[in-house]
């Protein structure tokens, strides 16, 4: 082969070697494959918007998540029999939440709590977590609208705009949701 002949292919290989590379790589995105994610959590398809929704608080005061809104939040699911590993997740959310340091101010933590929850057990959270927000499932839109996301969750992670974007199933580890929430608070300037 003379030199020229050798340039003109190299020339052509290396217009065309991006775009081989490219479709290499972009393939699973068209045939549906999983994208790979570096979270822990399990993202929200499709994402739910609790904003515009409103809850009754433990002391029966009705009140709107828009009034909680501006920061990142956590909302556990209490089961109904809420054991000694419903409170040591309780316990770990919290831990958590300092954590975070300088930024623990921007995350705030709901508790939803079964209507039939003992009062002895309600005492003891109101004591032991007294920045909790305590909120009774019944039939206000908050609630409901959570128990629309799959059942096997018990912790959800929503933005300042009121999405909830992040499931966590029953014994969820703390370093990986701490890990999350600060690669959020990272990329995100909101909240």
């Amino acid at each position: 082969m003379n030199s020229g002949r050798v340039k003109f292919l190299l020339i052509v290989f290396i217009f065309i070697f991006p775009f081989i590379v490219s479709y290499y790589l972009s393939k699973d995105y068209w045939a549906g494959g999983d994208i790979e994610t570096s979270n822990y959590g399990s993202f929200i398809n499709p994402i739910l918007n609790i904003s515009d929704t409103e809850f009754v608080n433990y002391n029966g005061n009705t009140r709107l998540i828009n009034d909680l809104k501006d920061k990142w939040t956590l909302i556990y699911n209490m089961p109904l029999e809420c054991n000694s590993d419903c409170m040591e997740e309780i316990h770990l959310i919290r831990q958590v939440n300092i954590a975070l340091g300088k930024d623990m101010n921007r995350l705030q933590r709901i508790l939803l709590i079964p209507q039939s929850i003992q009062q002895v057990s309600l005492q003891k959270i109101l004591t032991e977590y007294p920045k909790l927000i305590i909120v009774k499932k019944d039939n206000s839109s908050f609630p409901q609208t959570i128990k629309k996301i799959d059942n096997n969750f018990v912790l959800f992670l929503s933005d300042p705009l009121g999405n909830v974007i992040l499931g966590y199933e029953k014994k969820f580890k703390g370093k990986k949701l701490l890990k999350d929430i600060k690669k959020l608070f990272k990329l995100s300037k909101i909240g």
